[in-house]
C-alpha cells in the first residue's frame, strides 16, 4: 500500500478556500480627481494592504463576514479609518475620494492670481486683496498635507446590498 503526498500548499488552499456565496464583499469606488489623477492609493483592510486603486476605477474584495476596519493610504497621508460589520453575502459599497474642495482650490487659487495679474499690469487696477485671498486659499491644501494628513482622503460608506445568486 502506497501513501499518497498531497503538497502542504494545496491542502492549505483546498482547506481554506471558501465558496464565494459564504463571503462578504467590499467594493470601493475611487472618484477621479484631478489633483489626485497621478497618486497611487493602497487600500487596506484590518492593516493589511489588499491592493492599490486607480482614478476612477473601482476595485472588489472578497473578506470573510465579521467585522472589519479599513482604510487608503497614499504618501504619508490617510483616509479616516471606517468600521464595518459585513455579513455572508452582502457587498458593502464604499467612496473614496480627496479631501472637501480639495479639487477646487487650486483652480481657484491660479483665477485669482490671474486675474490680479490682468488687473494690474493690463488694466492698470490695484487687486492686492487677490494676493491675500491666494496666500490663505493656499494655506487650506497644505493643512491637508501637514497636520490634517489623516483626513486627506475620504472614505465614505455608500450602501450595502445583498448579493444574488441565480442558479442554473
Amino acid at each position: 500500500m502506497t501513501d499518497t503526498y498531497v503538497p502542504v500548499h494545496i491542502y492549505l488552499f483546498v482547506t481554506h478556500f471558501k465558496k464565494p456565496e459564504s463571503m462578504a464583499k467590499i467594493k470601493i469606488e475611487r472618484i477621479s480627481e484631478w489633483n489626485n489623477k497621478a497618486r497611487e492609493i493602497g487600500i487596506y483592510i484590518d492593516g493589511k494592504k489588499v491592493g492599490n486603486i486607480d482614478d476612477g476605477k473601482t476595485q472588489e474584495y472578497n473578506i470573510e463576514p465579521g467585522k472589519h476596519e479599513i482604510f487608503a493610504k497614499t504618501s504619508w497621508c490617510y483616509s479616516q479609518k471606517v468600521k464595518l460589520e459585513t455579513d455572508e453575502a452582502t457587498i458593502t459599497s464604499l467612496t473614496l475620494t480627496g479631501y472637501k474642495y480639495g479639487a477646487w482650490v487650486l483652480p481657484i487659487i491660479l483665477g485669482a492670481l490671474l486675474t490680479y495679474s490682468l488687473g494690474k499690469y493690463a488694466l492698470n487696477i490695484n487687486l492686492t486683496i487677490l494676493i491675500k485671498l491666494g496666500a490663505i486659499g493656499f494655506l487650506y491644501p497644505m493643512y491637508f498635507i501637514t497636520f490634517g494628513k489623516n483626513r486627506y482622503l475620504n472614505l465614505t460608506e455608500k450602501n450595502s446590498n445583498v448579493l444574488q445568486h441565480h442558479s442554473a
